[in-house]
Order: C-alpha cells, then sequence, then structure tokens
C-alpha cells in the first residue's frame, strides 16, 4: 500500500473541527434487531469536464496519483495530512483509480471515502462521503485517546456477541462518524469459521460500545424445492447464498427478512391484492416447513410456498438476466440501477390468490409496470394442492412475463394477442420450465409430465407428455387444423422447440450451469437460441416467423453453426423449408442440411 498525504501550497495543520453529514442527508442504516450497527454518510458522486487531452502529457501513475490528491484537496478545502490513499490502479482504458480516506489527528476516519478517476492527466470523476455541500454540520474531533483499552474492547465485544476475537487481523485505532458525532474508537475482526461468522468492528474507545461494523459475510438461504426437482414429493433443500451478482447486485431480498425485493414481491394477498402475509427469515436465512397433510392455507404451508415462489421468480430472473432479458430489454425489476430500462416493475407474486383456482395466471403490461403472477389451489385432491409448489408452473408463468416483454419490444406489451402468437407464448413457457427443470440423467425419448403434482395424476396437465418418441407424443404442425385453444396450440409449439433442444444436447451436451451463457452445452445453446429468438420475431408472430426468428438468433449469437440441427428439428414435426402457414406438414429440408 502506497500512501500520499496531501501536500498544499498553503498547508495548514490539521483542524479539530470536520465536516460531517447531517442525519438527515445521509444515508443511515442502522441494521435490524439483533444485528450490529452500520453507518455510512450518503456519497456525492460527479463526472468532471475535461478536454480529453493532457496538458502535461503522458503521466505516470504517480503522476496521476497526485493529480488525483491535488485535486481532492481542493474540492474536499483538505489540508496537508488529511487525505490517506488507499489503494490505486490503473485500468485498461488508461484511467487511474484513486481511492483513499480522510484523516484527523493522523487516523483514518473509517466512513469518509473519496475518491478521484483521471484519465490523460485530468479528473474526469470523483466521488466523496464527505466535506461536500450535502455533508453540511461539523463535529469536533476527539482526543485520540480513551478509557478503554484495546483488550477491553475486545473482551466486551466478544461477550457481547458471542463470536471470538480474529487474532490474525491486529487491532487498529481509528475516527468513526456515528451519524450523531465523531468517536474514537478500536478496530478488530471477530470471526468463527464453524458458524460462518466474520464480522469487523469499531468500538468506542470510550463507552465500550460497538458503534460500526462491517459484515464479510453475505448471507442468504432458502428452504426450497431446489431446481432442477420439481415437487414438494423431491423434499425441500436448503439453497445458501444462490443470488447471482450481475443480476441481482443488492441480492433477492432487501431486508433478509421478508420474500421481497428487487426483483419480486411475494406474499398472500387478499382479493383486492393488498399483502397480507410475507414469507419470513432472520438474517436472510428463509426456513419453512411444509406438510403434505395440511390444508395450503396453514401458516407453515402458505410459508413454505412464499418462499419457493420468491425462489423461482429470482432464479429465473438471475438466469433470463444471462441470456439477455435485462433492465434495457425490460425485465422485471423495482430498481434498475441505473442500466437502462424503466423502473417499478418488480414482479408482484400473489401466493394461494383467493381470486380463482385450478390455475395459475401472469398479467405483463409494458416495461414501467408492475407484472402480476397469480398461484392459485387446485382441488382436486384432499388436502387441496398448491400450484407454487410444482415448480413448473410457477416458471411457466414467469416466462408469460419474458416473452411477452422480448416480443416486439418490452414497450409494446400486445405482441402475443393473436390466437397463434398466444399459443406459442404457452409453448415458450412449457420449454423454459422443462429446460430449467431438465437433469443431466434425462434421455431424448423420456416422458416429461406437467403438473402431475397439483392433479394426482401421472398424466398431468397436458394432452400428452413431452417427448422426441413420436409415439409418446404424436403432435405435428399439421395437429394445428384441429387445435385452436392456446394451451393446444402450445403444446406442438413446445414439441417443435424440444426436437431441437434434443438435437442440440445430443449432439453438444449437457450443462447443469445455466447461468453461464457462453457454455457451448447443447442446452444452454438452446435456451438461448430460444430467447434471442424472441427477441428478432415480429410482432404477433406465426410459427414459420418464430423458427425464422430462431434462425437468425443462430447466425448472430453463433454464426450460423446450429442452423442444421435446428432446421432438422422443426422438419421433424412438419415445419420443414417448404412449411407455410396453412399447417400443411412439410418435411424438407435447406441445401446443406
Amino acid at each position: 500500500m502506497r500512501t500520499f498525504s496531501i501536500v498544499l501550497a498553503l498547508a495548514a495543520a490539521a483542524t479539530s473541527v470536520l465536516a460531517a453529514p447531517a442525519p438527515d442527508s445521509v444515508a443511515l442504516h442502522r441494521r435490524a434487531a439483533g444485528k450490529l450497527p452500520f453507518f455510512f454518510p450518503e456519497s456525492v458522486y460527479e463526472n468532471v469536464q475535461s478536454s480529453g487531452s493532457s496538458p502535461f502529457g503522458k503521466v505516470t501513475e504517480d503522476q496521476a496519483v497526485k493529480i488525483a490528491t491535488d485535486f481532492l484537496a481542493t474540492k474536499l478545502g483538505l489540508s496537508a495530512g488529511e487525505f490517506e490513499v488507499a489503494n490505486s490502479f490503473t485500468d485498461a482504458s488508461g484511467t487511474t483509480h484513486v481511492y483513499g480516506a480522510q484523516l484527523a489527528n493522523g487516523l483514518r476516519i473509517a466512513n469518509h471515502q473519496a475518491a478521484a478517476h483521471v484519465q490523460n492527466g485530468q479528473v474526469i470523476a470523483f466521488s466523496s462521503s464527505f466535506n461536500t455541500e450535502q455533508h453540511v454540520s461539523k463535529s469536533a474531533i476527539p482526543a485520540s485517546s480513551g478509557k478503554i483499552s484495546v483488550d477491553q474492547a475486545i473482551a466486551k465485544a466478544v461477550e457481547s456477541t458471542g463470536i471470538p476475537h480474529h487474532k490474525d487481523f491486529a487491532a487498529v485505532s481509528e475516527y468513526v462518524n456515528t451519524g450523531n458525532g465523531i468517536v474514537f474508537a478500536h478496530k478488530f475482526q471477530l470471526r468463527d469459521s464453524s458458524k460462518g461468522q466474520w464480522v469487523q468492528v469499531w468500538v468506542d474507545a470510550n463507552t465500550g460500545a460497538i458503534v460500526h461494523s462491517a459484515d464479510f459475510v453475505k448471507k442468504s438461504s432458502y428452504k426450497v424445492i431446489a431446481l432442477p426437482n420439481l415437487k414438494p414429493t423431491q423434499g425441500f433443500t436448503t439453497v445458501s447464498n444462490p443470488e447471482d451478482a450481475t443480476a441481482s447486485p443488492n441480492g433477492w431480498s432487501t431486508s433478509g427478512t421478508t420474500t421481497k425485493g428487487n426483483n419480486a414481491d411475494v406474499a398472500k394477498r387478499t382479493a383486492s391484492e393488498t399483502a397480507v402475509t410475507y414469507g419470513t427469515g432472520t438474517g436472510g436465512a428463509f426456513t419453512s416447513s411444509w406438510s403434505s397433510s395440511s390444508a395450503p392455507s396453514t401458516s407453515a404451508n402458505i410459508q413454505a410456498s412464499a418462499v419457493n415462489l420468491f425462489y423461482i421468480a429470482n432464479v429465473l430472473h438471475d438466469i433470463s438476466y444471462q441470456y439477455g432479458f435485462t433492465e434495457k430489454a425490460g425485465n422485471f425489476q423495482l430498481s434498475n440501477n441505473g442500466k437502462g430500462g424503466k423502473a417499478n416493475d418488480a414482479v408482484t407474486v400473489s401466493v394461494q390468490d383467493p381470486n380463482g383456482t385450478d390455475n395459475a395466471d401472469f398479467s405483463t403490461p409494458a416495461d414501467g409496470q408492475a407484472p402480476l403472477m397469480r398461484m392459485f389451489v387446485f382441488t382436486s385432491t384432499t388436502p387441496n394442492r398448491d400450484g407454487g409448489l410444482e415448480n413448473v408452473i410457477p416458471l411457466h408463468e414467469y416466462t408469460h412475463g419474458i416473452s411477452n416483454r422480448l416480443t416486439g419490444g418490452s414497450a409494446t406489451a400486445q405482441c402475443l394477442e393473436t390466437t397463434e402468437a398466444g399459443g406459442m407464448g404457452e409453448g415458450w413457457s412449457d420449454f423454459v420450465g422443462l429446460v430449467l427443470t431438465a437433469k443431466s440423467t434425462d434421455t431424448a425419448t423420456q416422458a416429461r409430465v406437467v403438473g402431475d403434482y397439483v392433479i394426482n395424476s401421472s398424466a398431468g396437465i397436458r394432452s400428452y407428455p413431452y417427448s422426441t418418441s413420436t409415439s409418446t407424443n404424436p403432435l405435428k404442425y399439421s395437429s394445428l387444423a384441429s387445435r385452436n385453444e392456446v394451451h393446444d396450440i402450445g403444446e406442438v409449439w413446445v414439441e417443435l422447440l424440444w426436437e431441437v433442444y434434443w438435437n442440440l444436447v445430443t449432439k453438444y451436451g449437457f450443462s447443469s450451469n445455466l447461468y453461464d451463457a457462453k457454455s457451448t452445452a447443447g442446452n444452454v445453446v438452446a435456451l438461448q437460441l430460444v430467447i434471442g429468438g424472441m427477441m428478432n420475431q415480429p410482432c404477433n408472430p406465426t410459427i414459420i416467423s418464430a423458427r425464422n426468428a430462431i434462425l437468425k438468433a443462430d447466425q448472430t449469437f453463433y454464426g450460423g453453426k446450429y442452423k442444421c440441427d435446428i432446421w432438422k428439428g422443426f422438419a421433424k414435426r412438419g415445419v420443414g423449408n417448404s412449411a407455410t402457414t396453412t399447417k400443411t406438414d412439410k418435411t424438407d429440408l435447406p441445401s446443406g442440411c
């Protein structure tokens, strides 16, 4: 670590009164009951106009650091010895990034951070959590001494938290802004590897109280029917830290205590869609105790359903993100984190919705309006069964949102309205449900059934099981001559896609990691082709135009590598090269295949 002190032409001694944010102008976060306190002043970030060329010619990294620290000194009104660079680096674009903290009496103020970014010898952006116009009040800096020794502070922290002292990290003294003033504190770490606990704390050297903390372990766990499993009879397991950092940088649950977050708002709701019962957790751990002999309406079973639906909605959010269903494409998020698209549209999920039975549905308005997923109870068994606990059903419903937002663009909300297009919407939903619940041990001719759990029938809720075996599933393009209901049409579309899927899996293999959209495994390629096809296809597509859109996705994503695998899958079920919208089977292939 290199340490740079700011040196100004008119250097002055460190002052005894420093700028500190007023409580009403900062991002104050007090952790929930039982959690350690945390406070960080809200940072200001500004871009800085620059000429684009260096007045000094090419600068070294050390020179760039000096430029950054001089800038921060002027901008933040700092005197000599009032800033320490913690780290700096120069990225591939030639930008040097400089990060550090304010000093007082030679000691770091832990949560007074600043950074400056230098390109071509000029600062192009900076940020600070102190000494800006936003941070207006003043707090006196106390003496760098206290009544409580480091050893006493450690003993008090260990006693209050029950976490042993982590001796590998040496204790140091720092100042901390508590939101109500600056205090002199001892900083050290507590760690219990067996319990997965590791936290850094700042203890007030005069009171012995923990005044600030940083939890290094970002925990979350959900007791759910973990994918690729399908139904509760396969058991509930605890899935730990399932969030994808790229798709969900702030995690799933906003508070770690309810099934509500940036991507989904899942609760038992009244007939007027007012949330009455959220799934609950403690410190990010969401447990449940499902009972097959009890009605879905018991509190334990509502909890199990809410947690499972929260898990499913977030998993599909995070996976589809990898394949292009991002903020700009119109995905479902409360906040888009400045990445484009319209926000305020996290999926609202109604657990065991009272407005219906024996079904489920998904309403998708245009980007910026929250969609609604309603999961109903199925009534053909005693006790009744909850559709939210057969994973392929909520996966099916959520995929309606994906296909509706991606077809024709996310602002339209009217591009799967024709009967045939609506039927394909049902098909895409079943297909994605099948892909996310597929296992490496599956085979092409295996019968895949949808909805067998909720009605307690091995036949499920579709006309035939999905399979590449024409004896198990005889559906083909010409079957649409006598099928004009959207789910019936959807079954044909799934069979077409399922043939393509298995051509790819058989030839290129299977990956259990669906988050790696760059994988060349057949199931990953199939999912990318289908989602890419949604982006390419016209508003209210036909099966022919949707097929062509998938072929176009093969060109744009893979340079046409899988052209013949796609054509052979479609042709087997009648949508060959010469097929038209007349629903007449054509099994011919284009030249080269």
